[in-house]
């Protein structure tokens, strides 16, 4: 996922961060002699999605290029070697290594992998740094901002983002650290080249640096540890570089005692982090906050996601979980939010199918067992007399035994998509799973055209997102729904709706043959 690509650096970059109960956004022009920051807004937003569409009405945002950062817990940052396989299969290789360093299932997740640079690859090993979505996580985001009828251009980390600040504060041939407070952890980066080389969250809060001298000392103390850590960590692992120095962002009203009390601690020089050096911060007015007080980590990683035509310029490797070209809104007859939402429900059928045929092959392994034991206790009871009869019961169960191994096999992915009549349908929708989603009926007449999926699901935000991925196996990518029925579930006659949706997908002929049965009295 990760690519390079020429970016339109006329049109505006708007970065977006959702910090709490606030969106933070920030409007970046590029094509002058340095990025211009044309404006910093910050909107109350219960849900990303509220947020988006009062922004949207402030500021009007449907030409600007969004790149959307992903909640703090979303996604995970993982230090793992890189596989002996080519470039283009690290994603799909690394995937099982990654089960044992992330507390989510990883075999749907969206896996990116970002490539140190040559001169800190160690010789017995390529470092990466490995980035994993849960799909759950990247439906929701995606699901918000066509609530708000806009589209991302991009999905990016605090971590990369905050890269594409440290950059600019780096000395040619050398590493640079970046340390950045925030509400409710501060981050800590190195990059080296301009790309990521290390990065860690510590858990200290921006608010203890404007406490008493007591609180911001003890804060100080926890924080310049879990800095020589990294540092230390950063000069074993990659002794080819040298590190210039750290530079530290003050937080809002910090005191002036922040920076000599962190030279004392860390070994390396440490130096304060002017934004105004790098940055045209001219359209904000010199009373803006971000000029008198400072910035926290939240704003800046807003501002650092909004420079990202500025990294592709420079050559420098992007998280890129949303394509522009597949982004709701990039074209076609409907809106934004309406065709993602009414294209996305045929998605469904890839959301729910894994679980229902799960429960399906679940069924036809028993029943195959059933079939077995019938067949060797008529095995042991044949005798030469009886073969007449006999025999021709042992030939349907033989029959019975082979169909059901066969569906068996189908299911498990084990027989080719041509050797039973539905087998390549039933491949394709296993492929697409989704927590949340399940099928409770299927029905498939002749050529496979004739399709009737009955579903639940917990949500119908779940769905939207997965008609892309749907349209990518063969066996849907021409086949259209011609009838949607959908209705919320109740726990009992007369009581509120239960939370659960159901649904109905019918194809063409389903759907004719359902409207000729209810025209016939």
């Amino acid at each position: 996922m990760a690519f390079r690509r020429p970016s339109n650096t006329s049109s505006p970059w708007v970065g977006l961060a959702q910090d709490g109960a606030v969106l933070l956004a920030v409007e970046v022009v590029h094509g002058g002699a340095r990025p211009a920051v044309q404006w910093v807004g910050r909107v109350d937003a219960s849900s990303l999605s509220n947020g988006l569409q009062t922004l949207n009405r402030q500021r009007r945002l449907g030409s600007s290029k969004l790149v959307g950062l992903l909640p703090n817990d979303a996604a995970r940052l993982v230090a793992i070697p890189a596989p002996d396989v080519p470039r283009s299969e690290w994603a799909d290789a690394l995937r099982w290594s990654l089960r044992d360093h992330v507390d989510f299932e990883v075999d749907d997740a969206l896996i990116d992998v970002l490539e140190l640079p040559e001169a800190t690859q160690l010789r017995q090993s390529r470092p990466t740094l490995t980035v994993v979505l849960p799909r759950e996580r990247f439906v929701q985001v995606q699901t918000d901002v066509d609530d708000a009828g806009l589209h991302w251009t991009a999905l990016d980390v605090s971590e990369t983002a905050l890269r594409n600040i440290s950059a600019l504060g780096e000395e040619e041939g050398k590493a640079h650290a970046l340390l950045a407070f925030g509400e409710s952890h501060s981050l800590l980066v190195i990059t080296y080249q301009g790309e990521l080389i290390m990065a860690r969250q510590i858990e200290v809060q921006g608010t203890a640096m404007t406490s008493s001298s007591e609180s911001r000392e003890g804060a100080l103390s926890r924080a310049s540890l879990e800095v020589l850590r990294t540092i230390d960590t950063f000069e074993r692992m990659h002794s080819e570089v040298s590190l210039q120095g750290l530079s530290v962002v003050l937080p809002p009203g910090s005191g002036e005692d922040v920076l000599p009390l962190l030279s004392d601690l860390i070994y390396v020089p440490v130096r304060a982090f002017r934004l105004s050096e790098w940055i045209d911060l001219s359209a904000l007015g010199e009373e803006h906050p971000w000029l008198t007080s400072g910035v926290n980590l939240a704003d800046l990683c807003a501002l650092g996601a909004a420079l990202r035509p500025m990294a592709e310029a420079a050559g420098r490797q992007q998280l890129r979980f949303v394509d522009e070209s597949e982004a709701a809104g990039a074209g076609g007859p409907w809106s934004a939010q309406m065709g993602l939402r009414w294209a996305g429900i045929v998605a469904a059928i890839g959301l729910s199918a894994g679980v229902g045929l799960s429960l399906w092959a679940s069924h036809a392994g028993t029943r195959a067992q059933q079939v077995e034991a019938e067949l060797a206790q008529l095995q042991r009871s044949v005798t030469e007399p009886q073969a007449s009869s006999v025999t021709r019961e042992l030939e349907e169960l033989q029959r019975k035994e082979a169909v059901q191994t066969q569906l068996r096999e189908v299911l498990q992915g084990n027989v080719s998509a041509t050797s039973m009549g539905y087998s390549d349908l039933l491949i394709s929708l296993g492929r697409q799973t989704q927590p949340g989603l399940w099928i409770t009926g299927l029905k498939v007449r002749g050529d496979g055209r004739d399709l009737e999926l009955r579903g639940r699901m917990t949500s119908p935000g779940l769905l939207p997102a997965y008609l892309r991925r749907l349209e990518k196996e063969d066996r849907f990518r021409s086949r259209r729904f011609a009838q949607i029925e959908m209705r919320d579930t109740v726990a009992e006659e007369g009581a509120a709706p239960s939370g659960i949706t159901e649904f109905t997908l019918r194809g063409r002929e389903a759907a004719e043959r359902m409207a000729t049965q209810k025209e016939t009295p």
